[in-house]
Formats: C-alpha cells, sequence, structure tokens
C-alpha cells in the first residue's frame, strides 16, 4: 500500500452532500485490493466534505475544496488532474461500488495487460463473467449498441490515467449527461479494450441524483454527444456502422432515461397527494 504511488485512483466530485460522501468513503475503504487512493473534489466552498474525509485519517484520502462550483465536470477533471494512480476509477457520492472491484480487475490486468480501459457491462450476448478482447476498431461498435450492452457504467471501468489525459479527460459542454459513455469510447478506441460481462458497482437511486435535478441538461448532452462522436469518426472506414450505433445509443439512452424519470415524478406526485 502506497500514498505517493498507487496503483489506482478513485477519483470523485461532490457537492453539498456529506452523509453520501461518509458511506462512499467507508466502501471505497473496504475494498481487499488496497494499493489506491481516493481522491475527492469538493464544489461546496464552504467545504461541507472536509469534516467527513478528515475523520477518516487515512493519508489515502486527499480531499480539496474548489473555490466555487465547477460544476460537476471540471471538479471530476481536476481530480483527475491530481491523481497519482496508473489506473483511475470515476466515481460518485453515492455509487457504491464492490469491495472485489480493484482485486478483480488487477488480476485482469495482469492477465490481459496493455489494454487502456478494463470495462465492467451488463452484456447480451456473452455468459456472466465472460471475457471481451475488443479491437479499437471494433470498440464504439460494439460498446454501444444497445443489442450488445444492456447497461453500463463508468463506476465499473477501470481506467489508464496518461490516456484518459491524452483524450482531453471529461468534455464539458455544460452537462454532465453521456460524458462519461464519451470518455469511454474514446479511451476503448485508442488501442482496444477488454469487457468483462459483471457489474463492479450500483447506481443508487435517490431524490437528488444528478438526473433528477438537472433535467433540463438532457437536451444538450444528446447533442453534444452526437457531434463529439460523430467528429470522432467522421474520417473512419466505418463511419456509416458506426453512425448508426452512435443514434440507436443515444435513443436507448434517453428513451430509458425518459422512462426512469417519468416514474420518479409521477410516484413523487402520489406520494405529496398522501
Amino acid at each position: 500500500m502506497s500514498t505517493t504511488n498507487p496503483w489506482a485512483s478513485f477519483c470523485m466530485s461532490t457537492y453539498n452532500r456529506p452523509t453520501f460522501l461518509q458511506k462512499q468513503i467507508e466502501i471505497l475503504l473496504r475494498q481487499t485490493f488496497q494499493n489506491f487512493e481516493i481522491v475527492i473534489n469538493d464544489n461546496d466552498p464552504n467545504a461541507s466534505g472536509k469534516i467527513i474525509a478528515d475523520s477518516f485519517n487515512d493519508e489515502r484520502i486527499k480531499y480539496e475544496c474548489n473555490n466555487e462550483n465547477l460544476g460537476m465536470v471540471k471538479s471530476f477533471n481536476r481530480a483527475i488532474d491530481r491523481a497519482l494512480g496508473e489506473f483511475v476509477v470515476m466515481v460518485t457520492d453515492d455509487d457504491p461500488v464492490f469491495e472485489y472491484m480493484l482485486d478483480y480487475f488487477y488480476n485482469l490486468q495482469e492477465k490481459f495487460p496493455n489494454f487502456n480501459l478494463y470495462c465492467g457491462a451488463k452484456r447480451t450476448k456473452t455468459k456472466v463473467d465472460e471475457v471481451e478482447l475488443i479491437d479499437k476498431d471494433d470498440f464504439l461498435y460494439k460498446f454501444l449498441d444497445p443489442k450488445l450492452t444492456k447497461a453500463l457504467h463508468w463506476s465499473s471501468c477501470l481506467i489508464n490515467r496518461k490516456t484518459l489525459i491524452e483524450i482531453g479527460k471529461l468534455k464539458d459542454f455544460g452537462s454532465g449527461h453521456l460524458v462519461d459513455h464519451i470518455m469511454m469510447v474514446l479511451v476503448g478506441s485508442k488501442n482496444g479494450a477488454l469487457i468483462i460481462n459483471k457489474e463492479f458497482s450500483n447506481i443508487q437511486l435517490h431524490q437528488s441524483n444528478y438526473s433528477k435535478s438537472n433535467v433540463n441538461n438532457y437536451y444538450i448532452s444528446c447533442i453534444n454527444f452526437y457531434n463529439e462522436l460523430n467528429k470522432f469518426i467522421v474520417d473512419k472506414p466505418n463511419y456509416k456502422r458506426d453512425h448508426t450505433v452512435i443514434l440507436k445509443h443515444l435513443h436507448h439512452w434517453f428513451i430509458s432515461c425518459f422512462f426512469s424519470l417519468r416514474k420518479f415524478y409521477f410516484l413523487n406526485e402520489i406520494n405529496s397527494k398522501q
């Protein structure tokens, strides 16, 4: 275990949710593989997360408070800049990861070295725990096609930090939606990726999820997701195939989010009337 040369960095942004932050740090510290750090950037200028981070008295927890609310993307990017690990795992303060995650990925990376992205996702054409080695030219198609990937989340992925910096980290277009999907496509398209049909994190649903408090950003997210990835593939030989998959993924993502939000607000309305 090293605080100066960690193998992995959990990069996190938080904003005025100390209860969530404390629970997430407790979960991360239970990792069975211990050579990691937790890099936290707090968007609350009042540093509401500092007392939580300090309470653990663990040198692996590296807390910094932003002078102003930078927004989720800029805050995450500052955490990436401060990270020291060879690999990073992007985590929010409310989406817990499984305690065996780093252990599992460390063994996979030892067995299958030289990939920039090791990703756990719910796949439809492979068995649970089955490993796929995806070529860089096929990654966008095989990763984003909703017929092949049923669910994906960045906190279920191990990402090479240097490669993440090379692609410009997270794209900041004024919304946090879909920036993780763009990031994973760009990293996985560098030299291919390993995908395992296994999830390593959960999405925790609650009243203050980013998606529920930033509904107006869905439109700008869809537009910029399309523009960023279309620009990326425009000169590539598989443009027609990949362009079709980008649209399919976008439609699938938006419709899934729409029905999830519709259910959330409908149930809230019912509860408010009781």
